[in-house]
């Protein structure tokens, strides 16, 4: 097995839109939330629940819930081979903490935490990813079961990229516009 550092792999993944014609097996997601629940959180409260969607009449109940009243992060959902829902929990911090902060203040960074360790483990299995943060809450609750007080913070497109080949050039901001020492 080929193993690559992290730097390759930051380089690497990049949010893929465009799928091969390729199912992703439920095995290769399970593995992927299997490695996301490895996260970091904070107070270990792990406040996330996956939702794993491969299944074709399931697949369109996501693809409908992206239109959000004529928003959408997703007009190439019906091509994409699977989707990882992350719903978030009641966070459970140690005493102080949530005195201090409110109930779910670490909550939706540590789902990007989780939602990072999927898009960064699907990179290295050759799968592209990309997380969707647009949707219609009320049409996901109601498709899927989901709780009313438990949101779908994220949505993660799963699948086979269908250009195979170098990434994207990344477009980031130069190191010296993002960081200063010791001072803003």
């Amino acid at each position: 097995m080929f193993f690559m550092n992290f730097e390759e792999l930051q380089m690497k993944r990049e949010s893929c839109r465009v799928y091969a014609d390729r199912p992703v097996t439920r095995e290769q997601l399970v593995h992927l939330v299997d490695v996301a629940r490895f996260a970091p959180s904070a107070c270990n409260s792990q406040p996330w629940h996956f939702i794993l969607v491969d299944e074709p009449e399931s697949r369109e109940k996501v693809v409908d819930a992206f239109d959000d009243n004529g928003l959408t992060g997703c007009p190439w959902g019906a091509s994409v081979p699977a989707f990882i829902l992350i719903c978030e929990e009641k966070a459970q911090y140690k005493p102080g903490v949530e005195e201090h902060y409110g109930p779910q203040h670490f909550a939706q960074m540590d789902i990007g935490m989780a939602a990072m360790g999927i898009c960064y483990e699907a990179a290295s299995m050759g799968l592209g990813t990309c997380i969707i943060g647009t949707m219609n809450q009320e049409k996901l609750h109601r498709a899927f079961g989901i709780p009313e007080e438990r949101p779908v913070r994220l949505i993660i497109t799963v699948g086979y990229p269908a250009n195979e080949g170098a990434p994207r050039k990344k477009a980031r901001k130069e190191l010296d516009e993002i960081v200063t020492y010791n001072q803003w």
